[in-house]
């Protein structure tokens, strides 16, 4: 008995070593950040103090990270910088009143206290659920940086904003409602980053505010269907901020705007030659402007986005940016080829330095160059592709990483040719019945398979003896894929297996028995299990979560005694069988060494609200979904 508390002791102690570690490299990474933003913005010292001689802390900076502590604040009068690491807990409480701070990033939404931080010169706000700033932020007339991130109802910012002389990075991230910058945002003289300006019909809010702002890094100009003309657009002075490196512009749907000459506007937005990545979303233009045909202007682009600029029929020679290493292209109708330029001798390679790919929605593209005899792609290592029915893939010596949605029907030979991919993703692929066996034939080198929402596939065919360096299978959503090909027993370094059930049909398929090395089982969405996964006696760690009508586990659990670690994650009825001791099931899983249980998690009433404010959250994975809305915008805060 003395034994079993001992154990259990040090398991707590243990636990609690660990989750305290974790705590400290959150800190430290977060102090790095902070240091590091301090250099790169040139702020002037005070934020984040060093000593010299041994690179620590100085005693006069300090973390408080504890709710508990927070009482304590009031007696810290020398506290330079306060940094709040729990934004879940954080939001009911205050503030700290300390005059001395320096630097301050929390997610409060209880602001009145910001005026009383005079001294402050770093402010860092993320997941607050504020919707504005309090005014009394003018009254931090040192403050040099302003940091807002993921605050999803953040819709404007007070116009006391401008107030703030020695401002000099205005950052936004991931505030996807905001709607409005503070007006006559040029009287901040000493701006050096506006990551983010929303255009206006009204004046204080139109492309004249940038004209004299020596603005560097990235800038996203949102709005400019309320340009409009050329004129308009000049103001904004573009071409001679030779600091701006990353640039990305916004047209607007709004239909009962009157229509504006997009392309006008857009010759008029000409960039520094100095620009390394450039995107833009919803342009109504049918032809790029003559400063993208410029080669030499945009010989330093390293980054493209072309976004919903559903009425252009050509782009630029992308293949001749001689440092192009990532390339997205959505949403034009009419594009037939990304590159329609032509090479010249064999020594010209198209998108010689291209290392990512995405081609989405553009129904008939045929070809990635028109001039099929050159060269092309030969350090591409990731592609995406959806929605592009007509393409012909051309040879694809490099690519590791392939993504497909949409497909129709077959997946095409060409694949059959990737020797050298990795890891291959089908999604959404509804006319998909099976895998073609001469496909997976070439595909010697396939290290993961993730198979998504294919809702007509039923066969992955004995092909799957091919893929002799498969580590991982994912399968999500395929109801009627309901047993899996006998050859899957020859696939030896297959040891990650998930499954995610439909709901129409949310049952493991047959044959995931027979995989001979499997040592992770992931389980989603699973409404019972059969009684031969007891006889996996290979596993070692199983997942089990989200299923709501699992009831028990098989009894041939017993004799799973390689399995090392077991976590059960909101099976409500599955939860009441594998209760500690107590459970009908416990018996059957008492000799695994690591059991976690995880209770269902009843969303409260604010998560609630904020989940019908907020629908686009309550998605599992954003990744494999394009919203025009905001996909734009997420990609460009990523960058």
């Amino acid at each position: 008995m003395a034994d079993a508390l001992l154990g259990i002791v040090v398991e707590n102690l243990h636990t609690f070593l660990r989750d305290q570690l974790a705590t400290f490299y959150a800190i430290r990474d977060r102090f790095l950040q902070i240091d590091e933003e301090r250099r790169r913005f040139e702020l002037q010292p005070g934020v984040v103090e060093r000593l010299q001689e041994d690179e620590e802390w100085h005693q006069t900076s300090s973390l408080i990270t504890e709710q508990r502590i927070y009482g304590a604040l009031k007696k810290a009068e020398s506290l330079r910088t306060f940094i709040n690491l729990y934004p879940t807990l954080s939001n009911s409480r205050v503030l700290p009143t300390i005059s001395s701070l320096r630097a301050l990033t929390t997610s409060s939404s209880k602001l009145s206290a910001l005026k009383n931080l005079t001294h402050l010169r770093y402010l860092t706000l993320y997941n607050s659920s504020i919707t504005t700033l309090p005014k009394s932020v003018s009254r931090l007339q040192k403050l040099q940086i302003l940091k807002l991130e993921d605050c999803d109802y953040l819709s404007c910012l007070p116009k006391q904003l401008t107030q703030l002389q020695d401002l000099r990075h205005l950052i936004v991230k991931n505030c996807e409602s905001l709607v409005a910058l503070p007006p006559k945002i040029g009287n901040l003289k000493r701006l050096r980053t506006l990551s983010t300006f929303i255009v206006h019909p009204k004046e204080g809010f139109t492309l004249a505010e940038l004209r004299d702002l020596q603005l560097g890094g990235k800038l996203h100009i949102k709005g400019l269907e309320h340009v409009p003309n050329e004129c308009d657009a000049k103001a904004a002075n573009l071409s001679s901020k030779k600091d701006l490196n990353c640039l990305y512009l916004s047209w607007g749907s709004n239909a009962n705007l009157q229509c504006n000459d997009d392309e006008k506007v857009l010759e008029a937005l000409e960039a520094h030659s100095n620009i390394k990545s450039f995107g833009m979303k919803g342009y109504n233009g049918t032809k790029m402007p003559s400063w993208m045909n410029n080669i030499s202007l945009l010989s330093r682009l390293t980054n493209v986005i072309l976004y919903d600029c559903n009425n252009c029929e050509q782009l630029p020679a992308l293949g001749k940016l001689p440092h192009l290493t990532i390339l997205f292209v959505c949403g034009m109708r009419d594009l037939k080829y990304i590159d329609d330029d032509a090479y010249e001798g064999a020594e010209e390679k198209a998108f010689k330095s291209l290392k990512k790919l995405t081609l989405f929605q553009l129904p008939n593209l045929e070809r990635v160059l028109r001039d099929e005899r050159a060269e092309m792609l030969p350090l591409l290592s990731e592609l995406s592709i959806s929605c592009v029915p007509k393409l012909k893939l051309p040879h694809l010596p490099s690519v590791s990483h392939l993504q497909i949605q949409g497909l129709k029907s077959v997946l095409p030979d060409e694949l059959s040719s990737l020797n050298v991919l990795q890891e291959l993703v089908l999604f959404g692929c509804d006319e998909l019945e099976s895998l073609s066996e001469n496909v997976l034939q070439g595909l010697s080198s396939l290290r993961i398979l993730k198979i998504m929402c294919c809702d007509r596939l039923n066969n992955l065919t004995e092909g799957m003896r091919h893929l002799m360096h498969l580590e991982r299978l994912e399968i999500w959503a395929c109801p009627e894929l309901v047993a899996l090909p006998s050859s899957m027993n020859q696939l030896t370094s297959l040891l990650d297996v998930t499954i995610f059930g439909e709901d129409n049909n949310p049952i493991i398929p047959e044959g995931l028995q027979y995989i001979p090395s499997l040592q992770i089982l992931t389980l989603y969405n699973v409404d019972s299990l059969p009684e031969w996964l007891g006889h996996m006696t290979s596993l070692q760690q199983l997942h089990i979560g989200l299923c709501p009508e699992l009831r028990s586990l098989p009894s041939g659990f017993r004799h799973l005694t390689n399995l090392q670690k077991l976590y059960i994650n909101e099976c409500p009825k599955l939860a009441k069988q594998c209760k500690r001791e107590a459970g009908e099931d416990w018996q059957n899983i008492a000799h695994i060494p690591h059991f976690e249980l995880v209770a269902v998690q009843e969303e409260t009433f604010c998560e609630k609200i904020s989940t019908k404010w907020n629908p686009r959250k309550s998605t599992r994975d954003q990744s494999y979904y394009l919203t025009p809305d905001y996909e734009f915008d997420r990609m460009v805060d990523q960058l």
